[in-house]
């Protein structure tokens, strides 16, 4: 059969078109370079078949990340995104500062943190993995028709409980299991190598001047919020009750509950701030353990019918959660409520009493506040 070659033919490809070889269109066209060919020349090629059409390439499959579902965010980003994160990080537990689509520091110590808790690189720069750490999928998958497995699908193990710690201030002198959880955290930074025996002596108190030292911090031997929060540790004090607002106490588990609002009258419209802390009393220290990220409940009620509760419209994080609570350590909680009932409308004024229940103390306590 006859061909006529076309731009950008090469012998090479006009072989492989028609099933033959170079040397085979050498010979039936009695050519001396065959590289050389031009367009318009009619070459004699040795086969009757037909052309064999190129085989198209199979299109690579998608892995990348999906536009706009998990960006890089970092402090100073603005936009929905933000938005999105700091509700993730909220209900995943964790203290963001306000819903506000501002990274800002808050936003960025959140990040740490769960960073740190999920055994991440903490960077404070949300990526791909620290996105789907917290539940979001990344990638863009094809849908095609799913394989017969050869045996049967193995049931995933459950991961490993994240967890998470309060802690007292620590001096020298201090004891107990507070001061080995810190010896060990020191360890595993590189910064102690003495027993950990619980006893906050001149070794361990060289050991945290040296960590302080060494991250910027005050050179003070002493243990505080910022020292547990550059080790990896939420710490914070027994916070006091503002003057005149309601307050409710109850005790379970060896765990002192208070439950407070920022004010006792309000304006319609105010966002009411609702704050539970939770102060170990024993000399023990405590694990709680959570089903999901929520850790409370909170509802409004006037008149016997609740009107708002935190967990209506929310999603949380379906993983075990442990918090432990050293001798003397404070867990605090704040959420707020907009006076927005579950059906989006402004509540009238009136009385409404606040109910929040610890879900892994099923410890309930409830104050009154006026709506005017």
């Amino acid at each position: 059969m006859q061909y006529v070659v076309q731009a950008g033919d090469t012998l090479a490809s006009i072989a492989q078109r028609f099933g033959t070889t170079v040397e085979a269109i050498v010979r039936a066209n009695n050519l001396t370079d065959p590289n050389l060919i031009f367009v318009g020349q009619v070459l004699t090629i040795p086969t009757g078949g037909i052309p064999i059409p190129p085989t198209p390439p199979t299109p690579p499959t998608p892995i990348s990340p999906a536009p706009g579902l998990c960006p890089r965010l970092q402090r100073g980003s603005r936009g929905a995104a933000v938005t999105r994160l700091q509700t993730l990080l909220r209900n995943a537990g964790l203290n963001p500062g306000a819903i506000d689509g501002v990274f800002g520091t808050r936003t960025e110590a959140a990040v740490r943190l769960f960073q740190t808790r999920r055994g991440l690189a903490v960077t404070g720069i949300v990526n791909v993995a620290t996105w789907e750490a917290l539940g979001v999928s990344c990638v863009v998958t094809p849908s095609p028709v799913p394989p017969v497995p050869p045996f049967p699908p193995v049931p995933p193990v459950p991961p490993t409980p994240p967890q998470e710690f309060f802690c007292p201030v620590l001096r020298r002198g201090s004891s107990g299991a507070a001061v080995r959880f810190l010896q060990t955290s020191l360890r595993n930074k590189g910064f102690y190598r003495g027993p950990i025996d619980g006893s906050f002596g001149a070794r361990t108190e060289r050991a945290v001047r040296q960590f302080q030292r060494q991250q910027g911090l005050a050179v003070t031997g002493v243990v505080r919020g910022a020292t547990w929060r550059a080790l990896g540790v939420t710490c914070v004090p027994e916070p006091t009750p503002p003057e005149g607002t309601p307050i409710a106490t109850a005790v379970g588990r060896g765990i002192r509950h208070i439950l407070f609002t920022d004010k006792r009258v309000y304006n319609r419209g105010e966002s009411i701030k609702i704050t539970l802390v939770k102060t170990n009393i024993t000399d023990e220290e405590i694990s709680l353990r959570y089903r999901t990220s929520q850790i409370v409940e909170i509802t409004a009620a006037t008149a016997g019918n609740i009107v708002w509760r935190y967990s209506t419209g929310r999603s949380f994080a379906q993983f075990t959660r442990l918090i432990t609570i050293f001798p003397g350590g404070t867990q605090l909680i704040e959420n707020s409520w907009n006076q927005l009932a579950d059906s989006g409308r402004q509540v009238p004024s009136g009385t409404y009493t606040i109910t929040i229940t610890n879900l892994a103390t099923n410890v309930s306590l409830s104050v009154q506040i006026q709506i005017r």
